[in-house]
C-alpha cells in the first residue's frame, strides 16, 4: 500500500490540512483510497493470519494477529529432505533475514532443501555451514529457519546436531552397502528405492545416525553388505540400555573388509553398547604419522566381537588403553596378517595397558586360526600398567615374534597354559611386577 495524498494535490507526499472556517481555510479532501486501502490492508492481515473473523467489536485484532506469529509459520507440504511451506500471503521472493517456522512432516535423512511455495527450493545448512545430518529435522517438531541471502540456516542446533537425544520407541534397523549405497539415503532398506530410501554407503554415516539415539531399552541392528574397502569407522557412544550390533559377513568375514589408511583405528569404539561380527580389519599407513590400529579403545568403553579376521596392520591389531575393554566371543576368529608396529602403536595382536582389559571366555575356549605365519614386531600380547588379558584359546597355525611381554602389574592369564601357550617363536618376557599365569 502506498501513501495517498489529499485529493487534487499533485505532490505525492503532501500533508493533510485541517479546515478552519474562522480564517477561511479549506481542509484537505481525503480520496477514497486513503480511507479504504488501510482498512483493506488490516483486514487482509487478519484474514491471512486467520485466527478470528475481522470484527469491530475487538479493536486489538491487528495486535493479536501480529502476536500470533502465524505469518511465518506453516505445516509441511513437502517430503523428507525436500520441505515445502505454504505461507499466507505467498512471498514474492526470498529476503535476507526472513524467518520461517515449519512443523516438520517427515524426519530428514540428510542434506535437505526448503521451499516457500510457489518459490523454488533453497538449500538448508547447519549454523556452521555444513549440510544437515539425519535427524536434524524430526517429524512432529517445529524447526526455525533463517534465510541468509543465499540459503536457509537451521537455528537452535550446534554443529554437532540438535542437542537432545532421540529416545527410541521400537527397535531400529539400518543397512550399509559400499557398492550401491549413498550417504544421502536414509539407510532404511537394503535395496535402493525412491530417494531417500536406500542403504548408506559408509559405516560412519550409520554411526553418526545412531549416535543421536537414547536406546531406551531397544536394540539397533546394522547390516553391512560385502565390500572390499569400507573406510574406518568410529562406533557411537549411545545412552540408554540396549545394543548396537554391526553385522558383516559372518560366514566369510574376508568379504566384508574395513580397510583403513593412516588413521588411529580401522574401528574405534566408545560407550558400552557396540557389538561387531563378520568383518575383516586391516590398516595401512606410516606408523610414524598415525597409530594405524585395527580395533582401538581409549577410555572406559566396552566392545564385544565375534567372527573377526585381522589382516595386516601397521600398528596393534587390538589396542586398549585408559580402561577400555574388549570381549572376544566363542565364534571363530582368524589372523591373516601381522604388524611391524611403529612409534605410536606397537606390533602386537593385543596391547593392553592403563587398567584396560581384553578377555576371552574361560570355561569354553574361543578358536583362532592363524594363516600364513604372520610376524609381530613387538609381541603377540603386550600387557602392562595394570592391564589384564585373559587369553584362553584353541589356536591353529603359528606366528613369529615374541610371544608376550608383561610388566608393571599387568596380568596375562592363560589359565595355566604354560610359557608356549601364546603364539610366537620367541620366548615371552615377564618384568617389573608383571604376571604371566
Amino acid at each position: 500500500m502506498q501513501y495517498n495524498q489529499p485529493y487534487g494535490i499533485s505532490d505525492p507526499n503532501a500533508p493533510y490540512i485541517n479546515g478552519d472556517p474562522s480564517i477561511g481555510r479549506a481542509g484537505s479532501i481525503p480520496p477514497a483510497a486513503s480511507i479504504e486501502y488501510p482498512q483493506r490492508e488490516i483486514v487482509n492481515l487478519l484474514t491471512d493470519v486467520n485466527i478470528a473473523v475481522p470484527a469491530n467489536a475487538d479493536l486489538h485484532q491487528m495486535a493479536k494477529a501480529i502476536q500470533s506469529q502465524r505469518l511465518n509459520y506453516s505445516a509441511d507440504y513437502g517430503t523428507a529432505n525436500a520441505y515445502v511451506a505454504h505461507l499466507a500471503p505467498a512471498p514474492d521472493d526470498y529476503f535476507a533475514g526472513m524467518i520461517v517456522r515449519l512443523k516438520v512432516g517427515a524426519t530428514n535423512a540428510g542434506d535437505s532443501t526448503l521451499a516457500l511455495y510457489p518459490l523454488s527450493p533453497k538449500h538448508v545448512v547447519r549454523p556452521d555451514g555444513s549440510n544437515l545430518q539425519q535427524y536434524d529435522l524430526v517429524v512432529g517438531s517445529v524447526a526455525t529457519f533463517v534465510y541468509d541471502g543465499a540459503q536457509w540456516v537451521l537455528t537452535g542446533i550446534n554443529a554437532a546436531g540438535s542437542g537432545g537425544p532421540i529416545y527410541l520407541t521400537a527397535p531400529r534397523t539400518y543397512y550399509v552397502n559400499g557398492n550401491t549405497g549413498d550417504d544421502n539415503f536414509d539407510g532404511s532398506q537394503a535395496a535402493v528405492g525412491t530417494a531417500p530410501k536406500g542403504p548408506f554407503k559408509t559405516l560412519q554415516r550409520a554411526s553418526n545416525a545412531i549416535s543421536k539415539f537414547n536406546l531406551n531399552g531397544y536394540n539397533v541392528d546394522v547390516y553391512v553388505a560385502d565390500y572390499n574397502s569400507y573406510a574406518a569407522v568410529q562406533l557411537p557412544q549411545v545412552a540408554g540400555q540396549g545394543q548396537v550390533s554391526w553385522h558383516g559377513n559372518v560366514a566369510n568375514p574376508g568379504n566384508c573388509v574395513i580397510a583403513a589408511n593412516q588413521t588411529n583405528a580401522a574401528v574405534g569404539f566408545a560407550g558400552i553398547a557396540n557389538y561387531m561380527e563378520g568383518f575383516k580389519l586391516q590398516h595401512s599407513g606410516i606408523g610414524s604419522v598415525s597409530e594405524c590400529n585395527g580395533i582401538y579403545g581409549n577410555g572406559p568403553h566396552l566392545m564385544s566381537i565375534n567372527n573377526i579376521e585381522w589382516g595386516a596392520c601397521t600398528g596393534a591389531q587390538n589396542r586398549l588403553v585408559n580402561g577400555a575393554q574388549l570381549r572376544f566371543g566363542l565364534s571363530p576368529f582368524k589372523i591373516s596378517g601381522g604388524t611391524p608396529g611403529g612409534p605410536y602403536s606397537p606390533g602386537c595382536f593385543i596391547e593392553c595397558s592403563q587398567a584396560s582389559k581384553a578377555d576371552c571366555p574361560i570355561s569354553v575356549h574361543m578358536t583362532l586360526n592363524i594363516v600364513g605365519t604372520p610376524n609381530y614386531g613387538t609381541a603377540f600380547i603386550r600387557c602392562y600398567d595394570v592391564g589384564v588379558v585373559d587369553w584362553v584359546a584353541d589356536v591353529t597355525g603359528a606366528a613369529t615374534g615374541q610371544r608376550y611381554y608383561v610388566a608393571t602389574n599387568g596380568i596375562i592369564n592363560t589359565g595355566g597354559g604354560g610359557p608356549t601357550y601364546v603364539p610366537g617363536s620367541i620366548a615371552g618376557t615377564q618384568l617389573s611386577g608383571g604376571r604371566y599365569v
